[in-house]
């Protein structure tokens, strides 16, 4: 079971991460959705946390942007308040 976990905080933190690298690499939202087969508007919603992507997705993102998907992970760190019990 999860405890005082809110999943919303790590998909804001990878968003963002995304838009990130999407501007450092002087790419548009449309160039990526058309490069990773995503729909514009799911990576409107990635990149501001609303969306929790699929693996499938995850990973399109990261070949896109010619990065490792850990590389979207790093300095993501979860609450520390999350625990299973």
């Amino acid at each position: 079971m999860i405890v005082n976990y809110s999943i919303e905080i790590e998909l804001k933190k990878i968003g963002q991460k995304i838009k990130e690298i999407r501007l450092a690499k002087r790419m548009t939202q449309s160039a990526l959705a058309s490069s990773s087969d995503v729909d514009i508007r799911s990576i409107q919603l990635i990149e501001v946390g609303k969306l929790n992507m699929s693996l499938k997705i995850f990973f399109a993102i990261s070949h896109s942007l010619e990065i490792k998907p850990s590389d979207l992970l790093d300095k993501i760190e979860m609450d520390s308040k999350f625990h299973l019990e």
